[in-house]
């Protein structure tokens, strides 16, 4: 029979997870939501505080039973963080009844107080009662704007953001910093963005979903798609969907008026996967010039794989 000795013993050799330092210990509770890494404050002395020191916030997945409590969840965290912790992630996401109204009054300089925020992800977010939104924060590395309908210029001042993926939005005009290396841009229409801005672009990826057969392109369309192909003008690695190559082919008087603005083109890529059959891609030899002419060296590659559907099967 094992003395009280041995098994202490076991158990402290099979709590492995305790040995780790805290910096490992908060990314792995960080794959999970908030409220799982408060509940660990039972297992221990070791545990008791140590999710009021996580830099990563996740009150995703939460699972209360209306707003107020996700609400009054919330703040019961907030409150009980070391506020001496720099805080570096947060994601929010609440999904309540249809009839709840979800709404946030925002201060202008909300997120230029996080001044450690490196990542931000604004997910089916709506901006009322102002004009301009401004997104200001010092240290973000990678901002994600996704399925917004705020029909509003939003300006991001962020000196060292690395990566911009704007997803289906509704934008009336998108400032953006003039040192963003990487844009990836999706959506039904093409959207305003800066003349000023965006000169030190390195990877440009473009998808616009606007090919509804048998309905043609639209001429006002092709327009926007060249205003904001000229405001990409820095590009060096280009990826445009095949609806972009043939919405401007499709008027080639246009094309004429304004010359290629690609001058560093590295490589320009035409992808026509996301098509549901397989479609070669009609390009103009207008719209090659208007692509390619100020950059006779890059290199063109076309992509023909599709989606393959077997509803019908």
């Amino acid at each position: 029979m094992k003395s009280d000795h041995d098994n202490v013993r076991l158990v402290v050799e099979e709590d492995r997870i305790s040995r780790l330092p805290d910096e490992l210990i908060h990314k792995i509770l960080s794959c999970f939501d908030i409220k799982v890494a408060v509940q660990t404050c039972v297992l221990s002395s070791r545990w008791k505080l140590l999710w009021t020191s996580m830099p990563f916030l996740n009150f995703s997945n939460v699972k209360v039973p209306d707003l107020c409590s996700f609400a009054k969840f919330v703040t019961h965290v907030l409150c009980g963080l070391n506020h001496q912790i720099h805080v570096s992630s947060v994601k929010l996401d609440f999904k309540g009844a249809a009839n709840e109204d979800f709404g946030i009054a925002l201060c202008g300089d909300l997120f230029s107080k996080c001044v450690n925020l490196k990542n931000l992800t604004l997910k089916r977010f709506t901006i009322k009662g102002v004009d301009v939104f401004d997104i200001i924060a010092p240290r973000l590395s990678n901002l994600r704007l996704i399925n917004s309908s705020c029909s509003k210029v939003i300006n991001i001042i962020a000196p060292q953001l690395e990566n911009l993926t704007v997803d289906n939005c509704r934008i009336k005009c998108l400032n953006g910093p003039s040192g963003l290396p990487c844009l990836c841009y999706r959506g039904y229409r093409p959207t305003p963005l800066s003349k000023d801005g965006l000169r030190s672009l390195n990877k440009v990826d473009i998808c616009l979903s606007m090919y509804f057969s048998p309905i043609l392109y639209k001429e006002g369309d092709a327009r926007k798609i060249i205003d904001m192909l000229q405001n990409l003008h820095s590009a060096k690695y280009l990826t445009l969907n095949a609806d972009i190559v043939e919405c401007i082919s499709s008027f080639p008087d246009l094309l004429l008026e304004h010359p290629s603005p690609f001058n560093n083109l590295i490589s320009l890529t035409v992808d026509s996967s996301m098509r549901e059959f397989p479609h070669k891609v009609k390009m103009s030899t207008e719209a090659r010039n208007f692509l390619l002419n100020n950059s006779p060296s890059a290199t063109l590659r076309m992509i023909y794989s599709y989606i393959h559907n077997t509803s019908h099967a």
